[in-house]
């Protein structure tokens, strides 16, 4: 048995403009609940640190790895920090990940921006699997979700939990649950999300618009914590040595094990070959965005 526990932050958001500093600090709280519940990985929401700040592609800064490093190592956990990064003329939506003695573990950089971040947000091209010693995971922010390769990938990679930190309220809550399951149940997948909560909870009719949800989703589909709608964390223990089963479905072996039968039937040089060949005549909306 390979037991974790994990958390997720529903990150609450004040009516009035935040600062890096007051968000810094909000982070910083939820990490210390998050250490005393006994979890050994924690993940914040999306651009935390310039959540809620006009403009915040201008609060771009590179100081906020020590602070991140030094909560990590002082509660032994390890931390999942999503914010923007400027690398040279360049700036990416990057989820660094600490690990639990404030080491760097590695690095993902948002693949698919939204229509707003493309005016300034470089798209990352790299889909790295990060050891944290008690788990190999993977990270999609936000926009990722609406793109089922990047899930697939990771689970063909190895990936045993896949972090999910977004910003996100739609375009429906129903939609963004069902996309969360499926991306979980089709690739055999531990899917945690982190998202902002409003207070009071979810009141669109009063201008506010942060869902909450803080959600743990296990390998089969089925939601295992959340926070609802309200700001917290959704914390809970996996195994990830829990057989991952089909129930039959796939017919392969007895019982079915699902990434092995995964493994096995899925074609990627067929969709590598369709992609590429589609590829040749993709026009990048991107570009047109940031002429």
């Amino acid at each position: 048995m390979r037991n974790i526990r994990i958390a997720s932050v529903s990150f609450l958001m004040d009516d009035t403009p935040h600062t890096v500093e007051s968000n810094l600090e909000r982070a910083s709280h939820y990490i210390q609940q998050a250490s005393e519940a006994g979890a050994q990985i924690v993940c914040l929401p999306e651009t935390v640190t310039t959540n809620g700040i006009p403009q915040p592609q201008h609060s771009i800064e590179d100081a906020w790895n020590p602070f991140f490093a030094a909560f990590a190592q002082l509660h032994s956990i390890a931390i999942v920090a999503p914010f923007f990064v400027k690398e040279g003329t360049r700036c990416f939506n990057q989820a660094t990940v600490f690990d639990s003695n404030g080491a760097i573990a590695g690095v993902y950089r948002k693949v698919q921006p939204t229509g707003w971040e493309a005016k300034f947000v470089t798209p990352g091209d790299e889909f790295p699997i990060i050891d944290i010693g008690i788990a190999k995971i993977a990270v999609m922010i936000c926009m990722d979700i609406y793109f089922p390769e990047i899930a697939r990938i990771y689970a063909m990679k190895g990936a045993e939990i896949l972090f999910w930190p977004t910003t996100t309220h739609g375009p429906t809550q129903s939609g963004l649950e069902a996309q969360l399951r499926s991306r979980a149940m089709d690739n055999s997948l531990y899917i945690v999300e982190s998202n902002l909560a409003g207070h009071p909870p979810y009141a669109p009719y009063n201008g506010r618009f942060y869902p909450g949800n803080a959600r743990l989703v296990d390998h089969s589909g089925d939601i295992i914590a959340q926070t609802g709608r309200r700001a917290g964390l959704a914390i809970a223990d996996i195994d990830l040595d829990e057989r991952r089963t089909t129930s039959d479905v796939l017919l392969i072996q007895s019982p079915d094990d699902t990434r092995a039968d995964l493994e096995s039937l899925v074609r990627m040089d067929l969709f590598a070959k369709e992609y590429a060949a589609i590829a040749k005549n993709q026009t990048r909306h991107y570009d047109t965005l940031t002429k």
